[in-house]
C-alpha cells in the first residue's frame, strides 16, 4: 500500500487490535497505513504501555497513521447540557490519546441532528461550534482535524461550521458512503452539489460502498456508487486529499485494496 501512495490508509479500530492482535500484524506485514479508531469500548485504551507498543511497531515499520475520534453515543451538539459536556470531555480525552500516535489527520463526527426545526437547530449548531472550538483550543497546534459528514440532509451546516471555525487546521472529511446512503445521494444523484460545496475544505476522504439504503461498508465496486464520477471530480482537487478505505470484513478489506489499486490509483496518482 505504501508503494502506491503515502496518503492512503485503511481503518483499524484499536478494539480490533485488542481483540485480534493479528490485525496489526497484517497491516505491518503488508505496509498498510492504519486509520486508528479510538472508539474504545472497554479497558483496551487504559494501558499506556500497550498504546505505546502499537505506536512503536508502526514507527519501526515506517508507517504513518490517521486517527478517528470516538463517536458512539457522543453528541457535541446536544441540547442536553450533561450529554453535551460528556461528549466534549470524551473527545478532549481522545485528543490526548491521539497525541501518542502523532497522526497525520484526525477525523471527527460533529453529529448534527438534521431533523431539528428552528430555533432548536440553530441552538444545536451553536453548541457544536462551541464544542469543536473548545476541543481545538485544548491542543492548539493539533494536526488537521477533519469534520465528517454523517446524517446531514445537505452539506450546508458542515460547510458553515468549518467556515465559522476559520482555522487552518480544521477541514472536512468527505465520506462518500455516508453521502450515498444517509444523505440519500443514491436517490438524489447530487454528488456534484455536495462535492462543489465541500471542495474548498476537503482534506480527507472516506471510501466505502453501499447500495444506497444503508451504510453497508461494502468493498469498493460492490455497491452502487459510481466511482468513475467520484474519481473524476476528486482529480480536480489540488492537492489531493488523504484517503481512508473503510471495509468492515476481511473479504471487503482484500477486495477494496484490489479495487483501489487497479481502478482508482491509476486515475488519481
Amino acid at each position: 500500500m505504501k508503494s502506491i501512495t503515502e496518503n492512503c490508509y485503511v481503518n483499524l479500530p484499536l478494539r480490533y487490535i485488542y481483540n485480534t492482535p493479528e490485525y496489526l500484524d497484517l497491516f505491518i506485514e503488508n505496509s498498510i497505513q492504519p486509520e486508528l479508531g479510538l472508539d474504545c469500548l472497554g479497558s483496551e485504551c487504559l494501558s499506556k504501555d500497550w498504546l505505546l507498543s502499537i505506536r512503536d511497531r508502526l514507527a519501526a515499520a515506517g508507517l504513518k497513521c490517521t486517527t478517528h475520534l470516538p463517536f458512539l453515543d457522543l453528541k457535541p451538539s446536544s441540547l442536553n447540557p450533561a450529554i453535551r459536556q460528556a461528549s466534549i470531555d470524551t473527545l478532549c480525552g481522545a485528543f490526548e490519546l491521539a497525541k501518542i500516535f502523532s497522526p497525520e489527520r484526525m477525523v471527527m463526527h460533529p453529529s448534527f441532528t438534521s431533523w431539528l426545526e428552528p430555533p432548536l437547530f440553530e441552538e444545536a449548531y451553536e453548541n457544536c461550534l462551541d464544542g469543536v472550538r473548545s476541543l481545538s483550543d485544548s491542543w492548539p497546534d493539533h494536526p488537521m482535524l477533519c469534520l465528517e459528514n454523517t446524517y446531514e440532509y445537505d452539506p450546508g451546516p458542515l460547510m458553515q461550521l468549518v467556515e465559522d471555525l476559520d482555522r487552518e487546521n480544521i477541514g472536512i472529511c468527505f465520506d462518500v458512503g455516508h453521502w450515498h446512503s444517509f444523505s440519500k445521494g443514491s436517490e438524489n444523484n447530487d454528488f456534484d452539489f455536495w462535492f462543489d460545496s465541500f471542495a474548498p475544505y476537503i482534506r480527507h476522504m472516506h471510501l466505502h460502498d453501499n447500495m444506497g439504503r444503508k451504510d453497508d461498508h461494502l468493498a469498493l465496486g460492490e455497491g452502487s456508487i459510481k466511482w468513475e464520477q467520484i474519481i473524476h471530480r476528486v482529480k480536480e482537487l489540488d492537492p489531493l486529499p488523504s484517503m481512508t478505505l473503510e471495509p468492515h470484513t476481511r473479504d471487503a478489506f482484500e477486495s477494496s485494496l484490489k479495487y483501489f489499486k487497479d481502478k482508482i490509483v491509476p486515475k488519481l496518482f
